[in-house]
């Protein structure tokens, strides 16, 4: 048999187990399941930008195919082998919506685009031997000669091409020798005609020779879009361009490449010249900036150069389900399109939201859970509990009869044995007497519980001085216990009530058979009978060892007995406080206890007072 600690230990685990196994079964059931739906959606948008990816795909290919026939019908005369001003024209016809038109010189040099930054106007004489001056030995003659380079000789290049008013200028606006607001002025001017060597020299310069309001603007001029011109030479040196050019024609006459970060079509002139198209980083993403763009609003597009794009293949791929899905189309080898979902967290959101649902979700099911498993432990406890109790109230009413019928039994057999002079018998007569109204007592006891727990308590009730029904039970107490002292008694003799007397009394006897067994010692008790909130109050007062705060309710229920040493060492049936709560609920009041531990213990019944009669009407 299990001790009462492992038994509590066994009811606990028994009451996390039922709380915590629903709770995490609909936690996990809610995590598969929101990690589905959202599995679903990037599944969804995958698949969305894969047939957008398709769309483009197919737009691309047909816009080439027909600017590729378009080139091949054009007529080799003029315009094609006229002046570039007139191939523009006859290009920008034919070159597709994504594409920039483009003439290139026999020695493979750009003609169309025109060069968008117009040219310097030449530097004035002795330019060249001032900026030697400037880099001379002498220190002197140096800072004079860079004083008057940097006022005369704004437009000044090297032989290689170099511009070389900024390299002076940086140089001396670090020394505070040169207004810083000037040469943020020049770059913002020039930062177009620089080569992409030229701008990231100046842009580290700008960093360590200016301050404040001219560096940032120094940063943004330097940092500015170059023109589409500068960017489509740049891709169309890289890359393998030349060995594609020199492939042999179509039976068109067109060379189709793809190198680099280009891709497109040309066509060789009489003249040495190529002309055609080029599809390039700058002109894909203009065409894809633009509303006319064969995607719908919820995706994004995004051009790729470089290594970003290498080795992207021809199907459009996503990523693995964990991450954002996106798709990649090749337009070069240097060169793709990648396609993603224009709000990319508006997945992880809806999964959030959820998740979110789940949380509340699962609170819920947790608190049902906790709900449901604290009333199946709570009646598991209190069926445990009750059949203790039933146990213990069997045995102490066994103990509390077998006592006077042994006592009964053993005078009865002295006297019908005649073992008893004659001078005893008058004292076994009082002891038999005795006995008997000890059984019998607590005989009606039990009868009397029995009929109040079924609600079939005999009696009528009728007003009556309630001082009289308590003084006739302290009357009958003190000649029961003779050896005790006397009961302090302060009874209101106006105090009326509407009561049934004998159950008056037996509440009465109950409280003080329940401190004469607890409290033996703390005698005289206090008996006091006063009105009270309108009604009456009967108290029961001693000194005894009192009664802890928890049990003070518990007490009150039947077979409940307070949990300590004391209880536990005197005998009893637990119903008698019962019996008082019974009595007092029957004449619609209540019944309390107010005690301290050490400090005696005062139970108090009260009942409402008599009702006023109704009036009639007239």
């Amino acid at each position: 048999m299990l001790s009462p600690r492992a038994s509590r230990l066994r009811d606990w685990a028994l009451f996390a187990a039922a709380a915590s196994v629903p709770a995490i079964c609909v936690g996990v059931l809610g995590l598969r399941a929101v990690s589905n739906e959202a599995d679903g959606a990037r599944r969804e948008v995958a698949l969305g930008l894969a047939t957008a990816s398709a769309r483009l795909s197919r737009a691309i290919d047909q816009e080439t195919d027909r600017a590729e026939a378009a080139l091949a019908a054009l007529p080799l005369a003029d315009p094609l082998t006229g002046p570039p001003e007139a191939a523009a024209a006859a290009l920008a016809g034919v070159a597709p919506p994504f594409a920039a038109p483009v003439l290139l010189a026999p020695d493979r040099s750009v003609l169309l685009p025109p060069q968008a930054a117009p040219q310097a106007a030449p530097a004035p004489d002795g330019c060249a031997a001032l900026a030697r001056a400037a880099a001379g030995p002498d220190a002197q003659a140096r800072a004079a000669a860079r004083r008057d380079f940097l006022a005369r000789c704004a437009e000044a290049r090297s032989p290689a091409g170099r511009w070389l008013w900024p390299v002076l200028a940086l140089d001396a606006a670090a020394d505070r020798a040169v207004d810083q607001g000037a040469v943020a002025a020049w770059l913002e001017a020039h930062a177009a005609g620089l080569s992409e060597p030229e701008r990231k020299a100046a842009a580290l310069e700008v960093d360590a020779a200016l301050s404040g309001e001219p560096r940032e603007r120094a940063r943004a001029a330097l940092a500015a879009p170059r023109p589409e011109r500068d960017a489509l030479v740049a891709e169309l040196r890289r890359g393998g361009l030349d060995a594609a050019l020199r492939a042999r024609p179509d039976a068109r006459g067109l060379v189709a490449f793809r190198a680099g970060a280009a891709a497109g079509a040309l066509r060789a002139l009489p003249d040495g010249r190529s002309a055609g198209f080029v599809i390039h980083g700058s002109s894909l993403a203009g065409w894809l900036r633009g509303g006319a763009r064969p995607l719908p609003p919820d995706v994004r597009a995004d051009v790729l150069a470089g290594a970003a794009a290498a080795g992207a293949g021809r199907a459009p791929v996503a990523p693995e389900l964990g991450g954002a899905p996106a798709a990649l189309l090749p337009i070069a080898p240097e060169l793709a399109v990648r396609l993603s979902p224009a709000d990319p967290a508006a997945v992880e959101r809806h999964a959030a939201r959820g998740k979110r649902l789940l949380v509340g979700v699962g609170a819920a099911a947790t608190a049902l859970a906790l709900g449901l498993a604290a009333l199946l432990f709570a009646r598991m406890r209190a069926a445990r509990r009750s059949s203790e109790l039933r146990t213990d109230f069997v045995a102490a009413v066994s103990h509390e009869l077998r006592t006077p019928i042994a006592s009964v039994r053993m005078l009865s057999e002295l006297l019908e044995e005649g073992r008893l002079a004659p001078d005893e018998h008058r004292e076994v007569f009082e002891a038999l007497g005795r006995e008997s109204r000890r059984l019998g007592e607590t005989v009606e006891r039990l009868l009397g519980f029995s009929r109040m727990m079924a609600g079939r308590a005999a009696g009528g009730r009728a007003p009556a001085r309630v001082a009289e029904a308590v003084a006739a039970s302290i009357d009958t107490f003190e000649e029961r216990n003779p050896e005790m002292p006397r009961v302090v008694r302060e009874l209101d003799p106006a105090a009326e009530a509407s009561i049934d007397a004998g159950q008056i009394q037996l509440a009465v006897d109950n409280l003080l058979a329940n401190a004469l067994k607890y409290a033996p010692l703390a005698a005289p008790y206090r008996v006091r009978v006063a009105r009270e909130r309108g009604g009456v109050a009967i108290a029961v007062e001693d000194r005894g060892p009192g009664i802890a705060r928890r049990d003070q309710r518990r007490i009150f229920e039947p077979f409940e007995r307070a949990d300590d040493r004391l209880s536990r060492a005197v005998s009893g049936s637990g119903i008698g406080l019962s019996l008082v709560r019974h009595v007092a609920r029957a004449h619609g009041g209540s019944a309390r206890v107010d005690s301290e531990p050490g400090r005696g213990a005062a139970f108090t019944l009260w009942i409402p007072g008599p009702r006023a009669p109704k009036e009639q009407t007239p």
